[in-house]
């Protein structure tokens, strides 16, 4: 398949499940509805579609019935990122993004029906609303996915953290799961077109608790993860599992 007939039917699958996850969702009044969908059906078709082989390492880190729920943040190279976090994590994830989105035509109504988190970087009162809506949704058990970066790499390499992932985990006792995604970068190049089918690497870290942490050391946490997610790049040792 060439790039445009892959890049087609990307964009219908991504149609066909969005469409088929807000009428379940709306029969069911249950919105981990699309989360499941998009885990256990979406984001494997897609990374076939784009010619991606995954391997993950790591997903016995991740205990589905972990005691505290979870902020899980990475590295952010591709738009691929998201489908791969999507199959590598075994747990259902709410997304934050930025509130451009919602302007988005089809996935920004997606992502406001399913109780995803929009954070207005431009208005700081909206903003601060925005992070009490994620601090009480990870309170009432929910895990939550953040790029800290903020915004994919221009060269590949892992930018520096953001600490507004950090403060939600801090703020609302959740521990924070550090991965790492090698690859998509080369299957689908920022501000490229053309996808180059090839082999995608996530590594998963074990997580790190948040309770000896407060306001005053939420820079020295957000260092800690940062260095955790650089870490698991040079960390092959484990055998993948491939997806």
């Amino acid at each position: 398949m060439n790039s445009f007939v892959r890049h087609f039917m990307m964009t219908v699958w991504t149609m066909i499940c969005i469409s088929s996850s807000i009428v379940f969702m709306v029969i069911f009044f249950n919105r981990q509805i699309p989360l499941v969908i998009a885990r256990t059906i979406w984001s494997p078709a897609l990374l076939w579609l784009a010619g991606a082989k995954l391997e993950v390492t790591g997903r016995e880190n991740i205990d589905k019935n972990h005691p505290r729920p979870l902020v899980v943040v990475s590295n952010h190279i591709s738009l691929l990122d998201i489908p791969c976090i999507c199959r590598a994590i075994p747990v259902n994830l709410f997304w934050t993004a930025k509130s451009q989105i919602k302007r988005m035509p089809f996935f920004g109504a997606y992502m406001m029906a399913t109780g995803m988190i929009f954070i207005d970087r431009s208005n700081k009162h909206k903003a601060i609303i925005s992070i009490n809506k994620a601090i009480q949704l990870i309170k009432n058990g929910k895990n939550v996915f953040i790029f800290p970066e903020g915004r994919r790499s221009v060269d590949g390499e892992t930018g520096n953290f953001k600490k507004g992932a950090f403060h939600l985990a801090v703020k609302s006792g959740a521990d924070v799961i550090p991965v790492a995604i090698m690859g998509t970068d080369k299957v689908w190049a920022k501000k490229k077109f053309r996808l180059h089918p090839g082999k995608i690497k996530v590594a998963i870290g074990t997580p790190i608790p948040t309770a000896n942490y407060d306001e005053t050391s939420i820079p020295e946490l957000t260092n800690t993860v940062r260095e955790h997610v650089i870490a698991l790049f040079n960390d092959q040792v484990t055998t993948p599992q491939t997806f």
